[in-house]
């Protein structure tokens, strides 16, 4: 569910290895229960139970509220169980991809009464499924397959092992970060295709579907921010290092540690560290990034170097404890280390930050923050 427009930028080949492509987050397993529908609230002055338009009036109150309210992966739940009052399906699948040798490669994704198994088994297929041959993508536009009637047997053999009879699949792009947002709805039932009126509404919804997704993502970095200073510039991004949201500033920023990166990947140092050590924070040489996941994703907390960061572990803990009035034979305890090395780690860490005596160093501590190091 992403913007639709233009043309889909190619992956980097060198970021991508198809035996770690990221598993879909299963919303079957999150047991939070959704908030009520935002529909309730304008009951009055919604029109008619009969009326056109209603349902999918409906399913818009219910869409924007969710994408405001709720976090990632709960925001596309609630998404899916408003869609079923719309256009009615048995399970779906949705994400972003970017595009590979025409073949989509996910970079996170969704799915909802979906077996575990199922995206793994996709890939070993995915060279027959014909929705998923971008060659022939028109953003915005549904395409429907009723597998009895599709012409590749391996396709249609791992299609009827999950039980999916009937399949509706449609895309759109987000020009800004060439990411394309894909949304497949599946029936079981033989006997009840999508028609024409389900495609309809399909292509009607999918850019406020793509706005929605928008908006959530940009709710979780404002959220993450209000409490915060000004200073720290925040992203979203997935596994791959391709950015999905990001803050005014960010990529400035992002500029002045790498002066020569330009693009939609994060720089090679960033995404190999991602890859490698996802909870470990990346220190660089001007800043310091923080990395915490969520539903699949990555949020990127950047701020400028201090002080602080050019300590040590070990000269950290023993700062800390000292300044906060331990002895050094207190500190030698709790670190179970001895006062002599205590003694180092203090010379070593007055050096590096220019300090005299312990009030110097209490007020440092204080004015950065222990926990921004």
């Amino acid at each position: 569910m992403a913007e639709g427009g233009g043309t889909p930028r190619a992956v980097k080949a060198s970021a991508i290895d198809p035996d770690k492509l990221p598993e879909p987050v299963r919303l079957d397993l999150m047991s939070e229960p959704l908030r009520p529908a935002r529909r309730l609230d304008f009951s009055e002055t919604l029109a008619r139970p009969d009326a056109p338009g209603r349902r999918l009036s409906v399913f818009l109150l219910d869409l924007y509220a969710a994408a405001v309210r709720e976090p990632v992966g709960r925001f596309e739940r609630s998404v899916f169980v408003a869609m079923e009052g719309l256009v009615p399906f048995d399970a779906a699948w949705t994400g972003v991809a970017t595009k590979g040798d025409n073949r989509p490669v996910n970079h996170n994704s969704f799915t909802y009464r979906l077996p575990e198994d199922f995206f793994q088994e996709w890939l070993r297929i995915v060279d027959h499924d014909p929705l998923a041959d971008l060659s022939h993508l028109v953003f915005g536009q549904a395409a429907v397959i009723d597998i009895n009637k599709a012409g590749d047997t391996v396709f249609s053999a791992w299609a009827q092992r999950f039980g999916l009879m009937h399949l509706l699949r449609i895309c759109a792009l987000d020009n800004r970060f060439g990411l394309i947002g894909f949304l497949s709805i599946y029936r079981r039932d033989p006997d009840q295709p999508f028609t024409p009126a389900d495609v309809e509404t399909i292509e009607t919804i999918i850019p406020h579907l793509a706005a929605a997704m928008r908006i959530n993502r940009t709710m979780q970095l404002f959220l993450l921010g209000r409490d915060g200073v000004d200073a720290v510039k925040r992203a979203i991004c997935d596994a791959y290092g391709v950015i999905h949201r990001a803050d005014e500033g960010f990529a400035e920023s992002v500029e002045v540690e790498w002066p020569d990166w330009k693009g939609q990947f994060l720089p090679d140092a960033l995404c190999r560290h991602l890859r490698a050590s996802p909870a470990q924070p990346f220190i660089g040489s001007m800043h310091r990034i923080e990395i915490s996941s969520v539903a699949g994703l990555f949020v990127l907390e950047l701020r400028p170097r201090s002080l602080i960061d050019r300590l040590g572990a070990r000269e950290l803990e023993t700062i800390q404890h000292f300044a906060n009035g331990a002895s050094y034979k207190e500190v030698a305890r709790r670190l179970n280390i001895s006062p002599a090395t205590v003694r180092h780690h203090l010379r070593s860490a007055y050096k590096k930050l220019g300090v005299h005596d312990k009030a110097q160093m209490s007020r440092l501590i204080a004015a950065v923050g222990m926990g921004t190091r």
